[in-house]
């Protein structure tokens, strides 16, 4: 087996996982995104690729006649034979893990080539770019949108056999109107609250569960000197990613008042989105950031969570409570559902598709990619992807060893994931404004009023263009 590998530019794992923390991967630029989300998601500068081959001799004696031995063999299994291009934008961790996968299952299929490549931050100009000439890949990653921009282009999969162990909190992320779905998801972006247990503990306080609980906890600290929020706002993402974590209870928890049906019609009034930008100011303004919070570069976020001094962060990247906890063990982090805006309404996680892989409709090796994603659905791949990208599985019965994090995803497993509230209700592009809207209000260059006029007026345009 031939295997090649060219890395241009490859990013820090630490780096990777605080780029991970930001909101909607899916949105226009030259940037990957995450969003609650918000997004793993470490956007590389360079291309990475990896071209496997499956060997082209056969083990001696394999499948060779048992006639005469007065004995019956198993019908043996046909062998599969061709060449795939599956493309993704996973970060370095998840590209070798997957990779490997790739490795095992063309060791075992000699007959068959796959070139595997990840495109990293250029991969969402590639993929509009090859739907626009109707040449996209045999398998290719969604980052997000595989119902809302990909599913035309995708191969229904209800039919698969690994379709019944999808986590059925996860379903909604992945099924259309009409129930179908569209990919393999390895693992699952989760978006919540990551909170200091020992802080809590000293303060004598539970888990927050609405956000007045959360504020309240935050001002305890801050009397002691500990910093309620921690944010890293070098990056804008970092405040889009609080705005966009934060609507899930906000506006999608508050299922009586139909917001998100109303984002989806054009009907929903901008005003209603002003608690957003105000929690976003009252963070900064009554202390509850961390001084140097528009300033500070995300890749210190680790080293800062494991000087013990901060209460919270709102993050979809939950893989940072096991970086910290080697930095220091007695910086003891759990992860939490997102509050509910108030006691009649409940906490819900953020989340969407990560790692998710669909299948060409037009490819010519259907079948083939049928086995590959099969392959890939066993729990022991689904368990490396899991582990070496820091996430959650998507499938059932699978127990990937994720540190003292995997406890907070068992005790809470029951906990509604609400889609990723910008892939699911805002028009394509309006990432892009919450994280000039974010950075704005967090640096006090724009009002709450100015946020609200801008964040309505683009998406009243960018819903016009999509």
């Amino acid at each position: 087996m031939r295997k090649k590998m060219k890395t241009y530019v490859l990013l820090g794992m630490a780096a990777a996982m605080v780029l991970g923390m930001t909101g909607c991967q899916g949105q226009s630029g030259k940037t990957q995104e995450a969003a609650p989300g918000g997004k793993t998601e470490a956007a590389q500068a360079g291309k990475t690729e990896a071209v496997t081959e499956g060997k082209a001799e056969t083990a001696a004696g394999k499948n060779e006649n048992a006639a005469g031995n007065g004995e019956s063999k198993a019908e043996a299994k046909p062998e599969l034979k061709g060449e795939l291009e599956i493309v993704t934008n996973a970060n370095e961790e998840t590209f070798k893990a997957v990779n490997q996968v790739l490795e095992k299952f063309m060791e075992e299929n000699p007959g068959v080539k796959i070139s595997y490549t990840t495109q990293g931050s250029d991969y969402e100009q590639l993929m509009k770019a090859r739907m626009a000439s109707n040449d996209l890949p045999d398998i290719f990653a969604t980052h997000g949108w595989s119902v809302k921009r990909y599913s035309e282009y995708l191969r229904p999969l209800n039919d698969q056999p690994w379709y019944g162990s999808i986590e059925p909190s996860f379903m909604g992320n992945i099924e259309n109107e009409n129930g179908e779905i569209f990919v393999l998801p390895l693992n699952m972006d989760v978006a919540g609250l990551v909170y200091n247990k020992s802080l809590l503990e000293e303060l004598g306080v539970p888990v927050p569960g609405t956000w007045e609980e959360f504020l309240s906890i935050c001002e305890m600290g801050k009397e002691k000197g500990y910093t309620g929020v921690f944010m890293a706002g070098k990056d804008n993402r970092q405040a889009a990613a609080l705005m966009n974590i934060s609507a899930q209870t906000f506006i999608a928890g508050c299922t009586d008042k139909n917001y998100t049906a109303q984002l989806l019609d054009g009907t929903f009034d901008w005003n209603n989105w002003t608690p957003i930008s105000q929690f976003l100011v009252d963070l900064k303004t009554k202390g509850y950031l961390n001084v140097d919070c528009v300033t500070c570069d995300p890749i210190d976020i680790p080293a800062r969570l494991s000087e013990n001094k901060t209460l919270f962060l709102i993050t979809s990247d939950p893989s940072l409570i096991r970086v910290v906890a080697e930095l220091n063990p007695d910086a003891r982090y759990g992860l939490a559902p997102v509050p509910a805006l108030n006691s009649s309404y409940k906490p819900v996680f953020a989340g969407g598709e990560r790692e998710a892989y669909g299948i060409n409709k037009d490819t010519k090796q259907e079948e083939l990619c049928l086995e590959v994603l099969k392959y890939m659905a066993e729990p022991e791949n689904i368990k490396l992807v899991c582990e070496s990208s820091g996430k959650r599985s998507a499938l059932k019965d699978v127990n990937p060893d994720l540190g003292a994090v995997a406890e907070d995803y068992a005790a809470y497993a029951d906990t509604e994931i609400y889609p990723s509230f910008d892939r699911a209700y805002l028009p394509n592009g309006m990432w892009s404004t919450m994280r000039t809207v974010g950075s704005a209000l967090i640096g006090e260059e724009m009002t709450v009023e100015e946020s609200i006029k801008t964040m309505e007026a683009d998406y009243k345009t960018l819903r016009e263009q999509n």
